[in-house]
């Protein structure tokens, strides 16, 4: 055994290191020496040294183009099987252009590894792709419209959104020409998720009364939700820069019932189509547990509510509210329709208004995040009208009111 092992490893081990050693360099040799080829799909290209005063359609604030391309590479057998696409990219000197479009040719002197690990310079014996032209536009820069739109989701337990504002804002943006000109017809859009707003940061503002009106809450816009998706930069989000943004919040109002604890007038209505047969002279509100008469006007004698208003709303409108009754033939109607309603109410609007105009707003708000008073005036009048649209009574908290009125012997009577 011995004896083998000799013969195999130590006579004559001279020439046997040679050998393996020229078998080794044979190998490398040839092993260097095959070449592949591979197709790398999505190299990105980097442009770099861009004209002051021009762009690249699609081309990104990193410098790389939103296209990418796919390159069919040559070269040594050992580096081209392990490409991928992230281990390289396209770098194109566009200062030695002198035209606004050209076809792209890319040699392997364009080729800029990622990986520290693969030297495209000496791997790389020969690049192909399918066409690809870049066109150079003019730089511009100009305000482009951006609406909020009704945010999404639902809102907190609890709380009804109201409002947001502002609605229109502008973003300074610089881009290619075409694309510029595009957006400002266009315009860009934003919108927020309610849903991403929980209770507890509602009912912190409430407990710190930072409103004017503690049922009234004004969450303010986080920052980092103040960004905008442009187009021509892949739709990436950029911060919203218009200054009004810093003013940017959602309103909400606090659901809670309101007791009116004001008596309302009733009243009759007479339409004229049968004013012959029924008017003030053949019918007249009876008088009952829920009616009552004073100075000759009659007022409605129960407990009422209302809620999804506000308490300043409901405080401002509440001495010009009445209960109308519209007559009408029994033939007609058994049980008389009626309605609720609000006397002067542009009138009452400007009052509302102007309780937040006031002096009593600026000592309340934080200036530095108040609206400017033509825009907080746009917006106060809408929430007026919509809660006189939105105004209802109640008898309890599920319990919309009801009440069953009919004609009876000249009277008209309201059940109690």
């Amino acid at each position: 055994m011995e004896t083998l092992i000799y013969k195999i490893f130590l006579e004559n081990w001279q020439r046997k290191i040679v050998a393996v050693a020229l078998a080794v360099i044979l190998w490398l040799c040839v092993n260097y020496s095959i070449t592949a080829t591979k197709t790398i799909l999505g190299v990105p290209i980097r442009i770099i040294n861009l004209p002051a005063d021009k762009t690249i359609q699609g081309l990104l604030p990193n410098g790389i183009l939103n296209k990418r391309i796919a390159l069919t590479l040559s070269g040594r057998k050992n580096v081209i099987r392990e490409l991928e696409p992230g281990d390289l990219e396209v770098l194109i000197d566009s200062s030695s252009i002198d035209r606004d479009e050209w076809v792209l040719l890319i040699t392997k002197k364009n080729l800029i590894s990622l990986s520290p690990d693969i030297d495209l310079a000496h791997s790389i014996s020969n690049v192909e792709h399918p066409e690809f032209i870049i066109k150079m536009s003019r730089l511009i820069t100009a305000k482009i419209p951006i609406t909020i739109l009704p945010p999404i989701g639902n809102s907190p337990p609890g709380y009804e959104l109201l409002d947001i504002w502002p609605q229109k804002l502008m973003q300074t943006l610089s881009g290619p020409e075409e694309a510029i000109q595009s957006l400002k017809i266009r315009g860009l859009e934003v919108v927020f998720d309610l849903n991403e707003i929980t209770k507890a940061e509602l009912d912190a503002i409430h407990s710190a009364h930072l409103n004017a009106q503690n049922d009234e809450i004004s969450f303010h816009i986080p920052n980092h939700w103040k960004e905008v998706a442009i187009p021509f930069h892949n739709n990436s989000l950029e911060e919203i820069n218009d200054p009004e943004a810093q003013h940017l919040r959602l309103d909400f109002l606090r659901n809670e019932f309101i007791p009116i604890d004001k008596e309302i007038p009733i009243r009759i209505f007479y339409p004229l189509k049968s004013l012959e047969e029924i008017n003030p002279q053949t019918c007249t509100l009876a008088i009952s547990d829920k009616v009552k008469e004073r100075h000759g006007a009659t007022i409605f004698n129960q407990k009422i509510f209302t809620k999804n208003v506000s308490s300043l709303f409901v405080e401002i409108i509440k001495p010009n509210m009445e209960i109308v009754i519209s007559a009408a033939p029994k033939n007609e109607r058994e049980t008389l329709l009626w309605s609720l309603e609000v006397v002067a109410a542009e009138d009452l609007e400007n009052t509302y208004v102007a309780y937040f105009m006031g002096d009593l707003l600026k000592s309340l708000y934080n200036p530095d995040i108040a609206l400017s008073p033509q825009h907080q005036e746009t917006l106060l009048r809408k929430r007026f009208r919509d809660y006189l649209q939105k105004l209802t009574l109640y008898s309890s908290p599920d319990q919309k009111l009801q009440i069953d009125s009919y004609w009876e012997d000249k009277f008209i009577k309201v059940k109690s």
